[in-house]
């Protein structure tokens, strides 16, 4: 078996004017994250949807999640075995959209979908008293790649920014990836997007009502996060809360 992973696929509505956000809901809730589910090798996901942070002055803040406000996280045991499964790869083959799916959602949206392998996994020591996860901060990020520059963007993870996380209200855990494929589907035309996705990927749940937003804008002014975040060739950041969970419980042994 290969490393632990993810699928990771976020999504927004093309035309808004053609397709009600209610009716991508129901389909992709109810039919679509059903599908993948039932393929061996997938044993449980969460959808999210986007939450804006508060902004001083009333200004405007412009995030990934901004601009795709869903993103549905697939958990793999072994990340590269479900992706090269042929239950996977023939999926559109087996189970075909309709006509009428193509012409009413396919058309109208557009897909991110990622495959990252796990790199690191860090569980707060109160992840049961906060737990269940109620929102995540997402963030895509990638260093130059001389080796003293990644380096130490591990090790700032490592030795700082998630243990000061940690000790914000609400932790529950941390997990990091690197990514190994990427891909936009857009009117259902598939692109590469290996070149343009930050390498790193970081997921931070959280319980409570509501994201620490005063302690999160804290530990990215340290001059170790500063020195990071003032580096980096490539960012993503988005703000989510929990849609829809699809537990383990119930979903792990459906299709394994």
């Amino acid at each position: 078996m290969g490393p632990p992973g993810i699928m990771w696929a976020s999504s927004r509505i093309t035309h808004p004017e053609r397709l009600s956000v209610d009716k991508y809901s129901d389909w992709y809730e109810n039919k679509h994250i059903k599908d993948v589910l039932v393929l061996p090798g997938a044993v449980a996901a969460v959808k999210y949807q986007a939450v804006e942070r508060p902004v001083k002055d009333g200004g405007e803040e412009r995030t990934y999640s901004g601009d795709m406000p869903w993103l549905v996280v697939y958990e793999l045991p072994d990340m590269v075995g479900f992706r090269e499964s042929d239950g996977f790869k023939n999926m559109s083959q087996r189970n075909p959209p309709t006509q009428a799916e193509i012409d009413t959602i396919y058309m109208n949206t557009q897909f991110a979908i990622r495959f990252y392998e796990e790199v690191q996994r860090f569980e707060g020591e109160k992840a049961k008293e906060n737990g269940p996860a109620k929102f995540i901060i997402s963030g895509a990020l990638e260093p130059p790649s001389d080796i003293a520059s990644t380096t130490d963007f591990d090790k700032w993870y490592r030795e700082e920014h998630i243990p000061l996380l940690s000790r914000m209200p609400g932790f529950i855990r941390s997990r990091r990836y690197e990514v190994k494929t990427a891909y936009t589907i857009k009117q259902l035309q598939p692109s590469d997007d290996m070149q343009i996705v930050p390498k790193y990927y970081a997921l931070h749940e959280f319980g409570g009502e509501a994201l620490p937003w005063k302690q999160i804008e804290e530990s990215v002014g340290t001059e170790w996060a500063k020195k990071v975040m003032g580096s980096v060739q490539k960012a993503e950041v988005g703000w989510y809360k929990v849609k829809r969970v699809y537990p383990e419980s119930e979903w792990g042994s459906v299709g394994n």
